[in-house]
């Protein structure tokens, strides 16, 4: 079967466990990564005592995918058995916000699957899923230590809370943890693909240097050796007053040939203006305007998956998630994913070769 997706809506998480266990009598899951609203309380524990055999991994949410279903208050699952996922190894790192040596936790993680050598004879069926407890504040210093401990891909997301209240957490192993990161190794039984889509665009060929910022609180003071917000609003040639009204629609981006990472700001702040993502010191980057959101995911889609997946998991930018209900687009946003045995969450950033955001970030399981 490799995978099957579950959207759930229960009184509690007791409820969503049960209907889940329901929804899957018969298949085995090897792994269950589930997204739920961070009004379920320990959804991990439920969900872990339903299926007590499986790997379970997960993240508190603002709002779920499912399938071609975009939902609030609710639970998405996806379960994957042996004929998707042949085996994972999954580790939580707590008290992220020290910034941890990662070489010994990813030094067992490879001895698992017998060796990095191993990982790499192998590299086109290994696979890594990071999910972030996101008010640590810490994933740009551990996505570098990542890449450092590691020649193995990891993607993913980070934790984010509904509206309707709950705290962002992460979980594993039937526990839940704040200030953490979970890791995990896939060994896909068939292989995988990873994409990335931002639906941002080059506004400026203008190139901007970072001169002055704050990295670890993510606070960006100059471009250029001046205030940023001047040359922010020089480049857009709008009033300087005016500039909080574009952060999202013409956010930063980093620009590495045809691949861009983007950065957003948020607020001003302490004579400076706040990052989603923090930029460190001699960071050149260029302003972005954002695109059709829609147009641009269904091009990056139609290009990396010419074939049937067994599985798609999106880490989609909460930003991205407000633009299409802003513009009345999701559901031919969702319709993309309707394609596929698909689930995805809003996240409070995205992982990928570092920390973006803005940026729709996806793991496709053959």
């Amino acid at each position: 079967m490799a995978t099957k997706t579950l959207s759930i809506k229960g009184t509690d998480s007791r409820d969503v466990a049960r209907q889940a266990k329901e929804a899957l009598a018969g298949f085995q899951p090897k792994l269950l990564l589930f997204f739920a609203s961070s009004t379920y309380e320990h959804p991990e524990a439920a969900l872990q005592e339903a299926f007590p055999d499986s790997k379970i991994i997960g993240s508190s949410s603002h709002s779920e995918y499912c399938n071609a279903c975009y939902t609030s208050g609710s639970v998405s699952i996806m379960a994957m058995d042996t004929g998707s996922v042949e085996d994972v190894c999954v580790q939580v790192v707590e008290n992220i916000g020290a910034e941890p040596d990662l070489r010994e936790v990813l030094d067992g993680m490879h001895n698992y699957y017998g060796g990095a050598e191993e990982i790499l004879a192998n590299y086109e069926r290994y696979v890594g899923i990071v999910l972030f407890e996101s008010s640590a504040k810490a994933e740009e210093i551990f996505m570098d230590r990542l890449g450092m401990a590691t020649d193995l891909l990891f993607v993913g997301g980070s934790s984010s809370a509904s509206d309707g209240g709950g705290q962002s957490l992460v979980y594993a192993n039937g526990q839940s943890y704040s200030g953490a990161a979970v890791l995990a190794i896939l060994k896909t039984t068939k292989g995988y693909d990873v994409l990335k889509t931002q639906s941002a665009h080059i506004f400026s060929e203008r190139k901007l240097e970072v001169t002055k910022s704050d990295l670890r609180s993510r606070i960006l003071y100059e471009f250029d050796h001046r205030p940023c917000g001047e040359v922010y609003a020089e480049v857009l040639g709008i009033p300087q007053n005016e500039i909080q009204n574009y952060f999202v629609c013409n956010p930063l981006g980093v620009v590495a040939g045809e691949e861009i990472f983007v950065r957003t700001f948020n607020q001003i702040q302490d004579g400076g203006i706040t990052l989603h993502c923090g930029l460190p010191e001699g960071t050149e980057i260029n302003v972005l305007k954002i695109g059709n959101i829609v147009d641009d995911t269904k091009k990056a889609l139609d290009e990396a998956i010419p074939y049937q997946p067994a599985g798609v998991i999106n880490f989609n930018c909460l930003y991205r998630t407000l633009e299409i209900l802003n513009e009345n687009q999701v559901e031919p946003y969702c319709a993309l994913f309707g394609r596929y045995p698909s689930i995805g969450f809003s996240t409070n950033g995205e992982a990928y070769l570092g920390h973006i955001n803005e940026t729709s970030t996806i793991l496709v399981i053959k």
